[in-house]
């Protein structure tokens, strides 16, 4: 036993803390994994009405336009809690999460009454008409006003073990909901699930927060670093903002703007392209914090953004090459999947544009952790744009008597809304963002 337990020691000191949690977070979550691809490949197309499908992403995604002042607000807070353990100041860590756990509870009880009061203009934009699912866009939008600084309070105190066991709550959960609730409720059951394998992982980590409060000793104040904090969040704000907007517009305008089956056939390359994001998604929530953490320490960074930079290239790009070989075989294959063979095509286009997006999370985390912020000159253009034109080019028609005639007809002459237009602009998009982090990374040198 105690040869083993000295290998394992050795292997975590050769690999370093963001490898090794990422390991374990890979090894505890692959179990996690197959029960997901189960449940979105089969169970789910299985027991669930197929013009139900396309709506069910949109549905979980709204929430997180609902928390975007709470978000705004509440920018410089995980820096600030890892700025103040780094300082062994945990008399300000505790005040600032206390503060902030306060203010997200209210504003979380004012987004669910909004939600309540206006939410029928919602439904009927997605095209579903079960007032019931008001109740877990409610739920999530709650859960996205509270989740950020439970999960930035781990991060900060570098709580990963408790990370690693919440993540690994989540799937369980999932499969017994989606049995049990999937059939008598449908739609409404999905998203209920959905809701609680979230909330079961934020919950663990409460719970041990909780504890951990009272060991940060008496609560100190914060508020002379309040400018200080200011001038951190202020870059952040529209990058933040249009960060925001883009996920739930990439989801609402498929559904939208597009015939039901093509929201239903996106569904499953989604669900397909994701697969490489298993891989790369185990390392994401130990990076800021340890980047964060080294950097107010004076320690280098520029490696550890190297590894994850090439680490989400060489894994990626390898699925993206299998998903474009096999998805035509693939979709012939006997399954809720078969009839959709017409979007075998989009699996590796989803896991491409995912890969684009990993590679804009890990940059965007390692700079905001030290904080530089050039990133978003060329960052929140791109994606404005991109929020526009998905928006503006499926209703081109109602632009015609603001524009000029030749300039409106050349353009409507030659777009009309598909899904390969859409996904094409999507990858377009997040493709020079991710073009835009790998240049300005090289330029400035890659082991800073």
């Amino acid at each position: 036993m105690k040869p083993i337990l000295t290998h394992i020691k050795q292997l975590r000191g050769k690999l370093g803390t963001l490898w090794w949690y990422t390991l374990l977070a890979f090894v505890v979550n692959r179990l996690g994994d197959v029960i997901n691809v189960f449940i979105g490949l089969y169970l789910v197309p299985r027991l669930l009405p197929g013009e139900d499908l396309g709506a069910l992403l949109p549905l979980m995604k709204i929430g997180a336009v609902f928390s975007i002042p709470l978000a705004l607000l509440l920018l410089p807070v995980a820096k600030y809690l890892s700025y103040f353990v780094a300082k062994n100041e945990l008399g300000k860590a505790k005040a600032l999460l206390i503060d902030s756990l306060a203010v997200s509870a209210v504003f979380a009880v004012g987004v669910t009454c909004w939600i309540f009061s206006k939410g029928d203009a919602l439904l009927l934009r997605l095209h579903v008409s079960d007032a019931r699912l008001l109740w877990p866009i409610a739920g999530f939008a709650v859960l996205v006003c509270i989740s950020p600084i439970v999960n930035a309070a781990m991060r900060a105190l570098q709580y990963f073990k408790t990370m690693l066991i919440s993540g690994m709550v989540g799937p369980y959960v999932r499969l017994l909901g989606m049995i049990l609730l999937l059939t008598p409720l449908g739609a409404f059951g999905y998203l209920l699930t959905q809701l609680a394998t979230a909330t079961s992982s934020v919950l663990v980590m409460l719970v041990v927060l909780l504890f951990v409060l009272h060991r940060l000793g008496r609560r100190e104040s914060w508020w002379r670093h309040w400018r200080e904090m200011a001038w951190y969040a202020l870059p952040l704000l529209v990058f933040s903002l249009a960060g925001r907007l883009q996920e739930p517009v990439e989801a609402l305008v498929i559904r939208q703007r597009l015939p039901l089956v093509d929201s239903e056939g996106y569904y499953y390359a989604t669900m397909l392209g994701a697969i490489p994001g298993y891989f790369t998604g185990a390392m994401v929530p130990f990076l800021w914090p340890i980047i964060s953490d080294r950097f107010e320490r004076g320690l280098p960074t520029g490696k550890l953004l190297f590894h994850s930079m090439f680490f989400n290239f060489a894994i990626g790009l390898v699925f993206v090459l299998l998903f474009a070989l096999c998805m035509p075989w693939f979709f012939t294959l006997p399954g809720p999947w078969h009839g959709s063979e017409a979007y075998a095509g989009f699996v590796w286009q989803a896991a491409l544009i995912g890969i684009f997006k990993m590679t804009g999370t890990i940059f965007t985390a390692h700079e905001t952790a030290c904080r530089r912020f050039k990133f978003m000159y060329y960052v929140v253009p791109i994606m404005l744009l991109e929020c526009a034109v998905l928006y503006i080019l499926p209703g081109w028609s109602l632009f015609k008597r603001y524009l000029p005639l030749g300039w409106w007809e050349w353009v409507d002459a030659r777009y009309s809304p598909t899904l390969q237009g859409f996904v094409t602009i999507m990858l377009v998009a997040n493709g020079l963002v991710a073009l835009g982090m790998v240049v300005e990374w090289r330029r400035r040198g890659a082991g800073k």
